[in-house]
Formats: structure tokens, C-alpha cells, sequence
């Protein structure tokens, strides 16, 4: 099998694995059953967007001081919320196919 192919097929599994957690959480609730992994599955692979970093207004995170004063997102706390979505469908995936391809070359 090419080595393009074997990528795509990484690739493709990820992607149907990510789409596929939410049915399969609906279709568990609507048995009834403990869907604990699922719901750890989900926290595990879904990015945190905020909204004051995006520029919408609306929802704010509180200081808690007497004025009221805004926090603003820095791109380190961005990334430090995001690091088991970075994990889990960035890098694991990259070091497969990386893999991929350092076995095929030899």
C-alpha cells in the first residue's frame, strides 16, 4: 500500500473517530447507559474557544475586583486550555503518520 494512502487512512480514522463521538454519547444516553467514556472521550478531543478572544462580545471572565475589570485571553492560557485537544488529534496523528513515512523510506 502507498505510503499517500496509508496517511489518508490515519487521517480519515481521526476525523470519523471525532465526528462520530457525539452520536454515539446521544445514542448512549438514549439507552440509559453510563456514558462516562464517552463524555471523557469528548472533554478529551473538542478545543476550548473563548469568546472575548474571538472579539465577541457577550460573555466575560470576572476579575472579581470592585471595578469589574475584564480578563483578557493571552494566548498562553489559550494554549494551556487546549492541550489535550493538541495532544490527542494534533500530535498523536502527526506521529503516526510520521511513523508512517520513516518506515516506509527505509
Amino acid at each position: 500500500m502507498k505510503t499517500r494512502y496509508k496517511i489518508l487512512a490515519v487521517i480519515a480514522s481521526f476525523v470519523a473517530f471525532y465526528f462520530s463521538l457525539i452520536p454515539g454519547y446521544e445514542m448512549c444516553r438514549d439507552a440509559g447507559s453510563d456514558c462516562s467514556v464517552f463524555q471523557f472521550l469528548i472533554n478529551l478531543t473538542r478545543p476550548v474557544i473563548w469568546s472575548g478572544y474571538l472579539g465577541i462580545e457577550g460573555i466575560s471572565e470576572w476579575s472579581g475586583t470592585a471595578q469589574g475589570i475584564t480578563q483578557e485571553p493571552d494566548i498562553s492560557m489559550l494554549l494551556q486550555d487546549n492541550v489535550s485537544f493538541l495532544l490527542s488529534m494534533i500530535v498523536l496523528p502527526a506521529g503516526i503518520i510520521s511513523a508512517i513515512v520513516a518506515w516506509d523510506k527505509r
